[in-house]
């Protein structure tokens, strides 16, 4: 295993399940000191809510800004500085465009792009002064037309935009930005989804991934993370890293 984080700290959005604790798994085994925010204990070993083991747990809804705000500066003082910012948490649902309600679109936004835009805005400073990075965790969905996913389409595809937009205003700052597009993910959110009553057979394949098995495990994901998070990736700044297995060639 690389070790590219020594001496180095991380922070770790959704950390307590799927693509986020895997994320906080990797930059372990890479040396980094990692704190991961979630709305449930971040369990690595047994149950953690507080510091265990180079691990710093944070109780922290990514909606709330003064919350984020506390917890970003909560971290940056464990660590004594700020290095990378994985942005992973977020949601989804399957519904019928004319089916979803204001408050669910509004719940899907808040959490996969507003979340995400407050804790980049509450980390700049701190991502400033290491010359550190941020990986956004967008999706598929964001980059091509996805079935029954409106508000997380538009969610994500707002991630990747915010990406490119912050990639470019934060280059001279020495702040890299890039972000991961995963396709279907072997993940609690991944089980937890509802199909849609009376789909359209005609969309039942679109998107199915070229390779077999069609479903990547977290830590596949955690380890492109990893690299666009390290300075291996120096020359990546502003990258849309599509991990879909084909599924959207």
């Amino acid at each position: 295993m690389p070790q590219r984080y020594g001496g180095r700290v991380a922070l770790v959005t959704g950390a307590a399940s799927g693509i986020g604790r895997a994320t906080v798994l990797r930059l372990l085994e890479e040396g980094a000191r990692v704190a991961g925010l979630d709305t449930a204990p971040v369990d690595t070993d047994g149950e953690l809510d507080g510091e265990l083991d180079g691990v710093l747990g944070v109780r922290c809804d990514i909606r709330d800004e003064e919350a984020v705000r506390a917890a970003v500066d909560r971290v940056a003082a464990w660590g004594g500085r700020l290095d990378l910012v994985a942005n992973v948490a977020g949601v989804a649902s399957y519904a019928h465009t004319a089916d979803v309600t204001l408050a669910e679109w509004d719940r899907i936004l808040a959490v996969n792009l507003t979340g995400t835009f407050l804790v980049c805005r509450a980390a700049l400073p701190h991502l400033v002064a290491a010359r550190g990075a941020i990986v956004n965790v967008a999706s598929l969905a964001g980059v091509r037309g996805w079935r029954y996913s409106a508000a997380y389409s538009a969610a994500k595809g707002g991630v990747v935009a915010l990406t490119r937009s912050l990639a470019v205003e934060f280059a001279p700052s020495g702040v890299r930005v890039a972000c991961v597009c995963p396709g279907s993910v072997d993940t609690p959110l991944k089980a937890g989804l509802q199909p849609v009553p009376d789909p359209d057979p005609r969309l039942l394949e679109h998107g199915r991934a070229l390779v077999d098995p069609p479903v990547a495990d977290p830590a596949e994901v955690a380890a492109a993370i990893a690299y666009l998070g390290s300075a291996e990736a120096r020359f990546a700044t502003g990258a849309v890293l599509r991990i879909d297995g084909g599924s959207g060639v």
